[in-house]
């Protein structure tokens, strides 16, 4: 009789660790070194970067950002300004990562234009990684496309198990550059009042999006899972940023790297999606198991207001 009720209540904390895990989310920058079409100087790039770590280092976030190649040349030769931007993240303690060198996605073209596009970027950061001290290993699908083909699919994983890269899955996906346009808009024109209600918006929209496949993943896992989530080196994170890690950790999340994040089991879920849409991974592996519409619903939107400045 002791033993049962023993294990019962070794059985019983084990449920207990495991609903009262603190939640968990890696957070991971697409666009480096900057993606702003006002921030557009050297001197403006800095600033917008030294905004970006700033933020991560006041909450205590080792990152990992992705490099689209194209942006640390011109007319074929090395901008030095653009190196010393990937400098300062990887002295401040984050990750790099590769982003293509010309942010193709894989729907649009054949594989070898492909592979060559990985490979432009690998060439680039590579040896500069080795030389500071860090490793190129991590990779991020441009608009998060993985095949719309079972060919393309196949020839996705076999270029990247080639080349030894670990891609890197987003769960919390989002729509985030719209905002970032809309606010660029508004700081370009001068206009801080529509600046601002942007970024608040943006911050409640994000936590939104967190919350929506927190829920999801509750549902498929029946666990809480350590999250990843996307966003840019743009003008709005610069400045909204900080906000948002701290609703992040007044709503209890704990943040992890994304290699602490890959280690849970959830990240080797069957993946069967096939589509042109490049969506989180939740959807992915929930499509995959078969769920259907009802599964999907209660996705956040962006505001119409901020839409209406796309127009």
């Amino acid at each position: 009789m002791k033993l049962h009720i023993l294990l019962l209540l070794i059985i019983l904390q084990s449920f207990a660790k495991q609903v009262f895990a603190q939640k968990q989310i890696a957070i991971t920058i697409d666009d480096l070194p900057t993606v702003s079409r006002i921030m557009n100087t050297d001197a403006l790039r800095a600033e917008l970067t030294d905004q970006l770590l700033g933020h991560l280092k006041q909450h205590k976030v080792q990152a990992t950002g992705y490099v689209i190649g194209e942006k640390l040349v011109k007319d074929g030769k090395i901008i030095p300004a653009q190196y010393g931007l990937l400098r300062k993240w990887l002295k401040a303690g984050h990750s790099l990562g590769n982003h293509t060198f010309g942010h193709l996605g894989i729907n649009n073209i054949s594989a070898a234009a492909y592979e060559a596009d990985v490979l432009g970027a690998d060439t680039l950061l590579r040896g500069f990684l080795h030389k500071e001290g860090a490793e190129l290993k991590y990779f991020r699908h441009p608009y998060l496309h993985r095949g719309n083909t079972a060919e393309k699919r196949d020839s996705l994983e076999m270029i990247l198990a080639k080349h030894k890269y670990i891609q890197a899955p987003v769960t919390v996906d989002n729509d985030e550059y719209l905002f970032a346009a809309a606010f660029d808009k508004a700081m370009g024109g001068k206009n801080q009042l529509l600046a601002d209600s942007i970024s608040k918006t943006y911050v409640n929209y994000m936590m939104d999006y967190v919350h929506y496949y927190e829920s999801q993943a509750d549902s498929l896992f029946h666990r809480r899972i350590p999250h990843i989530l996307l966003m840019h080196a743009n003008l709005l994170n610069s400045k909204a940023l900080g906000q948002l890690l701290s609703r992040l950790e007044a709503d209890g999340y704990q943040f992890v790297t994304l290699q602490k994040a890959l280690e849970d089991p959830c990240y080797l879920t069957e993946d069967q999606y096939i589509d042109k849409r490049g969506i989180s991974w939740i959807h992915r592996w929930a499509i995959t198991i078969g769920k259907k519409g009802a599964f999907f619903k209660g996705e956040p939107t962006v505001p119409k207001f901020v839409s209406d400045l796309m127009q």
